[in-house]
């Protein structure tokens, strides 16, 4: 198969990864700075409103980043399941399209969504967490 075979997977891996880091890292700051000035706006402050903000905004963004991501995850799926059939990254799309259209990019997105957000507002709330200890701002608070 050779060394370029190392590569045959790296197009359906961006199609799913890409969407997944844009939608969690970005809506999360996004997300955060929203609820930030929602809650000055309405005059909430003090340490708890960082924990809530911080948790509601890393549940979002996991919610995003999981919606955003589930059809390149199809994708990715559906390239390890054909490997060695000589599809390509085009073939797997349209193979998948012709399955179901749209919606088939979308197959098991609710036991996706249980796994992702769990583990999508854990790490985004470690992450803050760990930041606020270094003495850096909370995400969304500057």
């Amino acid at each position: 198969e050779g060394l370029m075979s190392t590569f045959d997977g790296l197009a359906a891996m961006l199609a799913k990864q890409v969407p997944y880091t844009l939608g969690k890292q970005v809506s999360f700051d996004v997300f955060a700075g929203l609820l930030y000035a929602l809650a000055a706006k309405f005059g909430f402050e003090g340490s708890e409103m960082k924990f809530l903000i911080s948790f509601g905004a890393a549940f979002m963004a996991s919610i995003l980043a999981c919606l955003s991501s589930q059809p390149g995850d199809m994708i990715l799926t559906k390239t390890y399941k054909s490997a060695g059939t000589g599809l390509s990254f085009i073939d797997v799309i349209k193979s998948i399209n012709k399955d179901g259209g749209l919606p088939a990019f979308f197959t098991g997105t609710g036991a996706r969504l249980a796994h992702v957000i769990s583990i999508i507002t854990s790490q985004l709330m470690i992450y803050d967490v760990v930041k606020v200890a270094l003495g850096l701002p909370a995400t969304g608070s500057h």
